[in-house]
């Protein structure tokens, strides 16, 4: 062992401490301004080429951060040939580096990603991450509004239409007013006249669950008219171009968020993660695709999603990494 500080240390790569994180989401900023072929570009690269071969956990660590946020177009394995050969990167992939670091540097400061402001400026209802809102209409019907949610209202006189713009609502409609209620979204709309259902955007698509009385769902790209019509205690998944065979849910478990509470029963991490993510700002991210599918069951508090988070931890064989109150690793 010689006192070369730049010396390859075989390090074990079984856990990567908060520090080499930290570390790689530097690294990732400092190379975000600097061009292959100028001077100090040259400098940073050989700079980080040489933090790469110190220990085998900062090539781990450099890949996590990049795989983390889906661009690992440069592989580790692409810098150390570099040492060797004195090659050039294409400027093409500096830039794509340099928008990753721009994402790891807004997670560092803060910024929530879950803001979406064209729904802050369409919506004439909006909640913000963990904020809920009780909304009554001018026809009588009420509206619970989830977290980070946000919806529109058109009321006229041929219909009582509503956009779901984002996140999730339970509907109690009144059926008092003889218009049709429309609740629309991008998949595709739901129409009632007087009923209890929720309706919940997740991705693409949108799930509709009815406690009471009668929805009919038609997708947004379906030319010819073939709507689904559900029952009590059915819910489907509507997407522009299809609509699920409709299925029986757990209704304490879709109304539980009116209540304060998540229910899990034998949840795919994945999924609890997600949920989790939609009550706190900034960024839960599970790192690797084995562990999206260990199992999660319980009730969980969602004004406290760190405490659940840290309970499911203390559950299963995982490992958080806080690099700030903004990004969670999961390992």
């Amino acid at each position: 062992m010689t006192n070369d500080p730049y010396e390859y240390r075989d390090a074990p790569m079984d856990e990567l401490p908060d520090e080499v994180l930290e570390e790689a989401a530097i690294w990732q900023a400092r190379l975000r301004d600097v061009a292959a072929g100028e001077v100090a570009g040259r400098q940073v690269r050989a700079e980080f080429g040489r933090w790469l071969l110190m220990d085998t956990r900062h090539r781990q660590a450099f890949a996590e951060m990049e795989a983390l946020w889906g661009a690992l177009e440069e592989p580790v394995e692409q810098w150390l040939a570099e040492l060797e050969t004195g090659a050039r990167s294409r400027a093409s992939r500096w830039s794509s580096l340099a928008m990753t670091a721009c994402l790891v540097l807004a997670a560092f400061l803060g910024v929530g990603w879950q803001q979406d402001w064209l729904a802050q400026w369409q919506g004439d209802y909006v909640t913000a991450v963990g904020e809920t809102a009780a909304i009554e209409l001018e026809d009588g019907s009420r509206i619970a509004l989830n977290t980070d949610s946000a919806l529109a209202i058109d009321f006229g006189p041929e219909a009582r239409r509503v956009r779901l713009i984002r996140g999730e609502a339970w509907f109690n409609v009144s059926s008092a007013d003889p218009r049709p209620f429309i609740v629309v979204t991008d998949p595709g709309s739901v129409t009632v006249t007087g009923t209890r259902f929720n309706v919940r955007l997740a991705g693409e698509v949108a799930i509709a669950s009815l406690d009471e009385g009668q929805v009919v769902l038609r997708a947004a790209d379906v030319a010819e008219d073939k709507p689904v019509v559900l029952a009590p205690g059915w819910q489907s998944v509507l997407a522009s171009d299809f609509i699920s065979p409709p299925e029986a849910f757990d209704r304490t478990a879709i109304t539980a968020w009116r209540r304060g509470q998540a229910v899990f029963y034998n949840t795919p991490l994945a999924e609890v993660v997600a949920t989790l993510n939609r009550y706190r700002p900034g960024r839960i991210v599970v790192v690797g695709e084995t562990l999206n599918q260990l199992r999660v069951s319980g009730v969980f508090a969602v004004d406290d999603p760190d405490a659940a988070l840290n309970v499911i931890a203390n559950t299963l064989p995982i490992q958080q990494t806080r690099l700030t109150d903004y990004l969670v690793l999961i390992r």
